[in-house]
């Protein structure tokens, strides 16, 4: 599709999402030619538009699935069973039977693993399974913290195994997303590592992959951040699958996280006023919260701090440069403006004392950064508006 085609057709459309099937299949296939025995899965949480999982899976990268309506679009979109990980927090019976036979469960509480076993009994089968690790070291340090996530390291090696139908075969770990820092992400590639070396040496344990989580980072600020080394963390992958080669045996499993999706995206939204008030000018958009909820989640942590928020609440807000406003529009000159959206709130602003391209109502306003964790994240039925439209193109 050209560039005028594309005008055109998001003024037909806007508001809406347009990712870029090339941008992904770029991606995918970046990481796999720099990263060699290792199978890669995508997050669906970060974009389930069902034609974006469609184009993962034709590259051949399976599913990090967070609920059990994630597993089914994983099987809708063409993966086999052997390729979906099923890893939340707070399973219920409804929810692993719905995954029955759709997918590798990996186990998050022992509760959980009651469960399965439960289940695994009833059909006469012995299931194989990962466990989620909250592991003895984080992405900065090598202690113990808290969290809501899989099973604490400890209470694993001390807790008496006594499921008859379920077989322990895999190792997940995920501490922290969107790490840039290659060095950080490196060693902990290593205490992942080391830390399944351990956990084989459990009598019901049989370690068949190693997960190790934590995604990929991706520069949503191209110039104050510089995206991961993938030469670097390829090396560091290559020499454990060496190790591992003599040690366990083992698969290892990569979530790409956001990587493979992230910049494939544009959010397009028509302004459809234009206000003064007291000294500033607003423009108003269509679904701006009820749209693309990273920007009034910068401005509310602005707001509230008196200050830009430095650190990161991921997914909901990335940092100050997470994306770039543009006014497609026929004037060149400039204008500062607070932009709002059309809900009966004053947090609905996307941005606020920005300097634009004059806008004119009935003019485009175009977002980028927005193939990842931002249509499904959004307040979609606020006020009852129509929602967003999405293409894959």
């Amino acid at each position: 599709m050209q560039a005028k085609n594309i005008d055109e057709f998001v003024r037909e459309n806007a508001p809406c999402y347009i990712y870029q099937k090339e941008i992904i299949d770029k991606s995918c296939q970046k990481l796999q030619e720099k990263f060699e025995n290792i199978e890669f899965l995508y997050s669906i949480k970060a974009n389930p538009f069902m034609p974006v999982i469609k184009t993962i899976k034709e590259n051949g990268i399976g599913s990090d699935a967070a609920s059990s309506n994630e597993v089914l679009l994983s099987i809708k979109a063409g993966m086999e069973k052997n390729q979906i990980y099923y890893s939340a927090p707070g399973k219920t019976m409804e929810d692993l039977q719905k995954a029955w036979d759709k997918c590798i469960f990996i186990a998050d509480s022992f509760h959980e693993l009651d469960l399965l076993e439960k289940l695994a009994k009833n059909h006469g089968e012995i299931l194989e399974i990962g466990i989620r690790v909250n592991p003895n070291y984080s992405m900065t340090d090598k202690k113990a913290h808290s969290s809501k996530f899989g099973i604490d390291e400890d209470k694993i090696f001390s807790f008496d195994w006594t499921y008859k139908n379920l077989k322990l075969v895999g190792l997940h770990v995920h501490v922290q997303s969107q790490i840039l820092d290659t060095n950080l992400l490196s060693n902990y590639y290593k205490n992942t590592y080391d830390l399944a070396v351990k956990f084989s040496k459990l009598s019901h344990a049989d370690i068949k992959f190693i997960n190790f989580g934590s995604g990929i980072g991706v520069a949503y600020d191209k110039k104050n951040e510089d995206d991961v080394n993938l030469d670097i963390l390829a090396k560091t992958m290559k020499d454990l699958y060496e190790k591992n080669k003599n040690e366990l045996g083992a698969k290892f499993l990569i979530e790409s996280g956001r990587f493979l999706v992230m910049d494939s995206g544009t959010y397009y939204t028509p302004i459809i006023d234009k206000k003064y008030s007291n000294g500033k000018t607003y423009l108003v958009v269509k679904n701006a919260m009820n749209g693309f909820v990273k920007g009034p989640m910068k401005e509310m942590l602005k707001q509230a701090l008196g200050y830009e928020c430095k650190k990161a609440f991921e997914p909901l807000y990335t940092g100050k440069n997470q994306c770039e406003f543009e006014i497609i529009g026929e004037n060149s000159q400039k204008e500062i403006v607070d932009i709002g959206g059309h809900l009966c709130t004053s947090l609905d602003l996307l941005a606020s004392d920005i300097e634009l391209k004059k806008a004119n109502i009935g003019d485009i306003l175009k977002v980028s950064n927005a193939g990842a964790y931002c249509f499904s994240l959004s307040i979609l039925h606020f006020a009852s508006h129509d929602l967003p439209k999405e293409f894959l193109i």
